[in-house]
């Protein structure tokens, strides 16, 4: 074989190696592709799970908040099943209305905020939220320019009516101090 028989063999080789590279690459890319575009896989989740997810940075993971603004939800959500208003006040909150999951979902995560972390559900009224219910709640979400002020009329409504504790109502109060937290580093 000359020389340049050896070159042209030699050339010919890698540029079948190249297309066969370039071959498999576009395949691996193609099913990349395939893959990066699919629907991802429907894992069912949890109330637990939506609620850690959604709700556990602000009312803590077991329903017990740090922060002095946000109020517990553990052995306290239950009561606001006690009255109509309460009920629907809970159901209606912005943060709830708005919250990225389907209307089953959302009921779903209400049941485990009132009957799991709330414990004390004490009314005819503690039935379990529906889908139809949270559906026709966020046609009608809360509109109030004071939040907390009428959080205190309906709260006030459940500690009279219900037997929901008196401290329900101020849980704006200081939680003491918080190692970190930006008051505390003036």
């Amino acid at each position: 074989m000359t020389a340049m028989a050896a070159r042209m063999a030699v050339r010919a080789l890698i540029g079948a190696a190249l297309l066969a590279s370039g071959a498999y690459a576009a395949m691996a890319r193609s099913s990349q592709e395939d893959t990066l575009h699919a629907a991802p896989p429907a894992f069912p989740r949890s109330a637990r799970s939506n609620f850690v997810e959604r709700c556990g940075g602000c009312h803590g993971l077991e329903g017990r908040s740090v922060a002095r603004n946000v109020p517990d939800l553990a052995a306290r959500a239950g009561f606001f099943l006690c009255t109509p208003e309460s009920r629907s006040f809970a159901g209606r909150l912005p943060n709830v209305m708005f919250a990225r999951l389907s209307d089953e979902d959302l009921a779903d995560v209400l049941n485990y905020v009132m009957f799991d972390l709330g414990e004390t559900p004490t009314s005819k009224l503690a039935k379990p939220y529906t889908s139809q219910e949270v559906a026709a709640y966020r046609a009608n979400p809360l509109s109030v320019t004071d939040l907390h002020a009428k959080r205190r009329e309906v709260v006030g409504e459940m500690v009279a009516r219900c037997q929901a504790p008196q401290a329900m109502l101020d849980y704006n109060r200081p939680r003491g101090r918080i190692p970190g937290r930006v008051e505390e580093m003036k």
